[in-house]
């Protein structure tokens, strides 16, 4: 596989799109079931936190939930398409990140709702946000600035 938008050659290439948030069902449900609030984070910032948890809780109260994001990557793959994803394309919202740090979590792999993820041809979707491409392959790679790594079967 070469590294010209994850194709292999001459074969044909995909738009790996995204709707939605990573990661951020799993953050809000971390952040209430912790009781007491962590050592070391302020007061303030952990009541915010809190208050974000509860909101995101109750707006995915009906939502279909999905595994973590490099789950939904690594079915890409299973179905035998290799694929070059940009890790810093993913859309994250900026709480759900915050509570990752606070437990020492991997928000792609936490739960996630309200997000689609898919490969498309051109014409791409409107409303969905290019993360990178895939073509029949057996690569996984995950791109984050300069550093390209593969990604690995996730803990379903």
């Amino acid at each position: 596989m070469n590294n010209d938008n994850g194709a292999a050659v001459n074969c044909a290439s995909f738009a790996i799109m995204v709707k939605g948030f990573a990661g951020s069902l799993g953050a809000a449900k971390a952040c209430l079931e912790c009781e007491s609030m962590p050592q070391g984070i302020r007061e303030d910032l952990w009541k915010r936190l809190r208050g974000w948890a509860v909101g995101k809780l109750e707006e995915y109260g009906s939502s279909e939930t999905h595994p973590g994001i490099y789950s939904m990557l690594w079915d890409i793959g299973s179905r035998g398409y290799g694929f070059r994803v940009s890790v810093r394309s993913i859309p994250l919202e900026q709480e759900a990140v915050e509570i990752c740090e606070i437990f020492g979590s991997n928000i792609y792999e936490m739960e996630s709702a309200d997000m689609e993820l898919g490969l498309y041809e051109y014409p791409y979707p409107d409303e969905m946000i290019l993360i990178g491409h895939a073509a029949k392959g057996r690569d996984k790679l995950l791109v984050n600035g300069e550093d390209i790594s593969f990604l690995n079967k996730p803990a379903i």
